[in-house]
């Protein structure tokens, strides 16, 4: 079955996961995921999620009200339980963007508006130390608690008083600012991957890769066609990037060694994409990719070539799509 997590800014206003059969048509009972119980905390601009087991943590990136949204599995639903994270409690999260279960158990969270990748710790879901790397190599240095992967300019609107000290690229991440000073083009999504974190810098036109243990980047990939990469997905060993920038899906295979230094993808999908969002591989190896602005998902062979409209109409903007087991 098919999961879409919906952005709440299209025709029907949704704040919720959409379910859809294999075949792309809606799940006939319960075709959204979550319960919408007045005890449930509302949802607003629900992004990223992470199905952990029986729970699911979704990335609320309303900016006034951001946090991790945790839900436990009932029958072919999933009920609300608590709101963990939140800007209050952490920091760094201000309008998360994507989130992934650490082959530590950690959590962890890209934030576009402080621009940093922070660890949760998965007992208490406060922040875990900020990386070794950045206390090496800035011992003086004023970080986000949790902080794993910081900015290249820390002093954003949404950081408070006591800004962070900049991490020069590559090692931070770049940001584009609007004209009112607020991050238009900063971190997207990430993957956890054989103790390597791959993160989307958007502003960088790169995907960076660092050493989870210490938060060390290692690696870059880099192309004519990977400009603006904002989703990520693990299909086997090899990462497909969604390259908004150029309307364009690429591929890299991760090699059996641990990656280093300047690394290229290659392209399967180019520029035949509108508005990219989520996208996904499904269980036929075809690449089934959600359009924002079409409110669509279209289906492309492995490689990369149009077959048909999958889902011609979904009732609201995409954000995230993934193919799950149907267990439910």
């Amino acid at each position: 079955m098919w999961w879409v997590s919906y952005r709440g800014e299209g025709r029907a206003g949704l704040e919720n996961i959409g379910v859809f059969n294999d075949d792309g048509t809606p799940r006939e009972k319960h075709p959204l995921l979550l319960d919408d119980s007045p005890d449930a905390a509302p949802l607003k601009i629900a992004r990223g999620f992470a199905l952990v087991g029986d729970n699911l943590y979704i990335a609320n990136a309303w900016r006034k009200d951001s946090h991790i949204a945790h839900y436990r599995r009932h029958a072919d639903t999933f009920h609300f339980t608590n709101v963990l994270a939140k800007t209050t409690d952490v920091a760094a999260m201000v309008h998360p963007f994507d989130v992934e279960l650490g082959d530590d158990g950690r959590l962890y969270v890209s934030c576009q508006d402080t621009n940093t990748v922070i660890a949760i710790l998965p007992e208490t879901f406060t922040p875990a130390p900020v990386a070794k790397h950045l206390r090496r190599k800035f011992p003086n240095g004023n970080f986000l608690p949790g902080t794993l992967v910081a900015s290249s300019h820390g002093r954003l609107p949404e950081v408070g008083d006591s800004a962070p000290s900049n991490v020069p690229a590559p090692q931070g991440l770049k940001v584009v600012l609007d004209e009112h000073g607020k991050p238009r083009h900063s971190v997207r999504g990430i993957i956890v991957h054989r103790g390597h974190l791959y993160v989307a810098d958007e502003a960088g036109d790169a995907v960076k890769i660092f050493e989870v243990k210490t938060g060390r980047l290692v690696a870059r990939i880099k192309g004519r066609r990977l400009t603006k990469p904002v989703h990520l997905i693990l299909h086997g060993d090899t990462l497909n990037i969604d390259a908004a920038g150029t309307g364009s899906i690429l591929g890299f295979d991760i090699p059996a060694k641990a990656p280093q230094g300047k690394l290229k993808a290659r392209t399967i999908i180019d520029g035949k994409l509108n508005a990219p969002s989520g996208f996904a591989i499904g269980p036929d190896g075809d690449f089934y990719v959600a359009e924002r602005l079409k409110q669509r998902v279209q289906r492309f062979s492995a490689k990369g070539q149009k077959k048909d409209t999958f889902i011609a109409v979904l009732p609201d903007m995409p954000e995230f799509l993934v193919h799950v087991p149907d267990t439910m």
